[in-house]
């Protein structure tokens, strides 16, 4: 027993989740940057392979995005939103071609505006803008990887096993395969690094920090990963094996009453103690998380993000398409409330074929409403195409980024437009869907009562809320501390529009970030806000909250 004991390893780091995993440790293998012979390029083809490429990428993006929305929530998939920024700045792309104009081939010209922009970024004093060198790696592996049409390395041994690497970045983070990883350990990162965020959105034991080199950690050994403790030991004894295994089958014990008492209560109307009924609703990014949506028991959808329809295109999608997929949604959600926000790009969701200006603050420039009131045929289109699915289904429209009641009028004035040319027509379509707008901006609130007399409902989007009532860019993690130390501020914001709409007769949700936050189900329900609308991962946690709140 004591020569087993010495040969005992403990390793520290930060934990990320408080949950554990035993398995043999396994050393990432990284993908290496294959450079082809210039000699055999020419300026033509590799043009054409590195556009080929980057709308690849750009479109594994969007996937990323989406399975990152389902698996973590939005909050956490909004690092694939700048990805997504990232693979259109002008900047980038011009260093590309720039390159590509010397001779070069697509990887010799992908790996050269990759260290050039990393090298530049990191260099500034800036905790921002350094981060983003690790993201611009990121885009540029995933473009290599549609370069040289890898379909990736997949070990031939599909055993379950703890991964080491010296680092992991968004993008493979988020493909992990949960029944082949049990969790992972990196040299470097932080808490607070968007890997950190994704692994503990997902659940996963991870411990990140612990230095050193990969040579100077055995690999192939068995391990146990404790990330509630922060610690990797190698070699471990028989006795911490034993205790191990024991503070395992406690963890899986507590999590599976855990899941059986909110399993229990999916069905069930969410009701506090004191007799408030709150609905709790799912926000979707596309018709393939309806199955979610159902099976984890939501009342409704409070948040359809209508852009992913346009996202993943090359061209505007027709009315046809567009009725089609709300139709597919409105049938499949089997009588319950549907939110459909109507579309929501520029800023940070930039689509090419829309042309949209360069601007130097694109998160408060033309963006959401602003170009459906500027390109009428658009918005027509797609609120024809709502009015059509409303015949299949109990469904309301929701105007985002709101800042006066001209731009509310306007609007309802198109919907009227919309369903008398309908009506001409012949079609089938609910006369008087609930109408309603996002509380996203200060001005909104300052006129919360006046928008409540023109609308049904309020839902509130404390993501953009936040940013614009604290002056400060959500994407930037070095201001991460502004969102968690000043949430007052918009819990009487919330206040102030829920007094509002409920004294016209409406109702109010919040479909942001806030809505998942356990610590402010009970303010919430004090507020007597009538729903919350959270990623579908979220659903029963808060379902079973409010029936503990007051």
């Amino acid at each position: 027993m004591n020569k087993e004991e010495k040969r005992s390893i403990q390793i520290r780091g930060i934990g990320i989740t408080n949950r554990r995993a035993a398995g043999i440790l396994r050393m990432h293998k990284p993908h290496e940057r294959v450079r082809r012979a210039v000699s055999t390029t020419t300026e033509a083809s590799e043009r054409a392979r590195l556009e080929q490429a980057l709308a690849s990428a750009r479109a594994h993006t969007v996937t990323l995005y989406e399975r990152a929305v389902q698996l973590t929530g939005e909050e956490a998939a909004q690092i694939f939103e700048i990805h997504a920024m990232l693979l259109e700045d002008d900047d980038f792309l011009e260093a590309l071609w720039d390159e590509i104009e010397r001779g070069v081939c697509a990887e010799e010209a992908l790996a050269a505006a990759s260290e050039r922009f990393e090298a530049m970024l990191k260099s500034l004093d800036d905790a921002y803008l350094s981060a983003r060198a690790a993201d611009i790696r990121d885009v540029c592996d995933s473009v290599l990887h549609f370069l040289e049409a890898d379909e990736g390395h997949r070990d031939e041994d599909d055993a379950p096993y703890i991964l080491l690497a010296e680092d992991l970045s968004p993008s493979q983070t988020v493909l992990l395969d949960k029944a082949r990883i049990l969790g992972f350990v990196t040299l470097g990162g932080t808490p607070s690094s968007h890997t950190a965020i994704l692994a503990r959105a997902m659940g996963i034991p991870a411990l990140v920090g612990v230095g050193g080199t990969p040579e100077a950690i055995p690999t192939g050994v068995e391990a146990l990963l404790d990330a509630a403790d922060g610690t990797l030991t190698l070699f471990p004894t028989a006795e911490q094996r034993r205790v191990f295994a024991e503070k395992m089958e406690q963890d899986d014990r507590i999590a599976r009453e855990h899941d059986r008492y909110l399993r229990a209560l999916m069905n069930k109307p969410a009701v506090t103690k004191s007799g408030h009924r709150i609905l709790i609703y799912a926000n979707v990014g596309g018709a393939d998380e309806v199955a979610g949506v159902l099976g984890n028991g939501a009342d409704g959808i409070g948040l359809l993000r209508s852009e992913f329809l346009y996202l993943s295109r090359t061209d505007y999608p027709d009315e046809d398409t567009l009725a089609a997929a709300y139709t597919d949604i409105a049938t499949r959600m089997q009588g319950k409330r549907t939110v459909i926000r109507t579309l929501d790009v520029g800023a940070d969701k930039r689509i090419p074929y829309f042309g949209l200006p360069e601007e130097e603050n694109p998160a408060m420039g033309f963006r959401a409403l602003r170009i459906c009131l500027d390109r009428r045929n658009l918005f027509k289109t797609q609120l024809r195409a709502i009015l059509r699915a409303s015949a299949y289904g109990r469904l309301a429209v929701m105007l985002p980024m709101v800042v006066s009641v001209d731009e509310v009028r306007e609007s309802r004035r198109i919907l009227a437009e919309c369903r008398e040319e309908l009506a001409r027509e012949n079609q089938r379509f609910d006369p008087s869907p609930e109408f309603g707008i996002m509380i996203e901006t200060p001005a909104a609130v300052m006129m919360c009562e006046e928008l409540a007399g023109e609308v049904d409902f309020f839902s509130v989007g404390t993501n953009d809320l936040a940013q614009y009532t604290l002056a400060a860019d959500r994407q930037n993690p070095a201001l991460d501390y502004l969102f968690r130390e000043n949430v007052e501020p918009i819990l009487r914001m919330i206040a102030q529009v829920t007094a509002a709409i409920h004294r016209h007769g409406g109702w109010i949700g919040i479909c942001g970030e806030l809505a998942a936050d356990l610590s402010l189900t009970q303010r919430f329900a004090d507020l007597r806000v009538d729903e919350l609308s959270v990623s579908v991962p979220y659903l029963l946690g808060v379902r079973g909250k409010v029936t503990e709140c007051q």
